[in-house]
């Protein structure tokens, strides 16, 4: 049960940035490469996740590794007139085993943004056009007092979320992967740590591929419960959770 709650919600090589390059406010040509949509396409992907449950005398943390398919099946037409395309999510332990259907998520393009429906959870996932600096909130949509379930543990993973491209059009080497100058972008959707909570998401993008890389860190500490910071104070993270994940996704193969 641990496994699919984790990779239900939603290594990373940092690119180098310049902060002294000019911003170009008009935006990148073709944002909507970053975030393509058509039917067929898939991205397989490895997924590596810790998942963290408080328990008597210590953190407990279960490790867990799979694979993943994301392929746009089918669309229909909303309402409005856009075109919202079904995304079939498989996983496999391994790569000589079977994919196994588990959920459908959606995704579509709307006036300017991109929207994703994870579950019945919508994010906004990127706004258009991109360029280097540009901000808004993925989770506008999600009420922040939402809570999931993570392993047998309930928490409240959407505060204090902003989003900013950190960088666009660059190169990056991820997997066996190497994306050259103009292919690859990166955005950070949340990045707070206030030593009770932390929240932090990378994804890295690529031109006609789509998310080729993602790291997600949501954690509670045990001493929110606790009502007092002096057992946490200089530990590592990984040793002061109560509950929450850390999950690694990076491309392996796509079409």
């Amino acid at each position: 049960m641990l496994r699919y709650l984790v990779w239900m919600l939603p290594v990373v090589l940092f690119i180098a940035c310049d902060n002294s390059d000019p911003i170009n406010l008009n935006g990148v040509e073709d944002s909507r490469a970053y975030y393509p949509l058509a039917i067929g396409k898939y991205i397989d992907y490895r997924v590596d996740s810790i998942v963290f449950d408080d328990a008597s005398g210590g953190n407990r943390k279960d490790t867990i590794s799979f694979q993943l398919r994301e392929q746009v099946a089918g669309f229909e037409l909303t309402t409005l007139g856009d075109t919202m395309y079904y995304i079939h999510r498989f996983t496999r332990d391994a790569d000589a085993s079977s994919w196994t259907l588990k959920d459908v998520w959606a995704a579509w393009y709307e006036e300017n943004e991109v929207l994703r429906r994870e579950e019945n959870l919508t994010f906004k996932k990127m706004t258009f056009p991109l360029y280097k600096g540009l901000r808004w909130q993925s989770t506008s949509y999600i009420p922040t007092q939402t809570a999931v379930t993570i392993g047998t543990e309930i928490l409240e993973p959407y505060q204090y979320w902003e989003s900013s491209v950190l960088s666009v059009d660059d190169a990056a080497h991820i997997g066996d992967y190497n994306f050259p100058s103009g292919q690859v972008m990166q955005i950070i959707q949340t990045d707070s740590d206030d030593q009770l909570m932390k929240r932090f998401v990378h994804e890295t993008y690529a031109r006609g591929i789509g998310l080729v890389n993602r790291i997600d860190t949501i954690l509670d500490s045990r001493c929110i419960e606790l009502g007092d910071f002096t057992p946490c104070v200089d530990k590592h993270w990984t040793e002061h959770a109560s509950k929450g994940y850390i999950l690694s996704q990076v491309i392996i193969d796509h079409n």
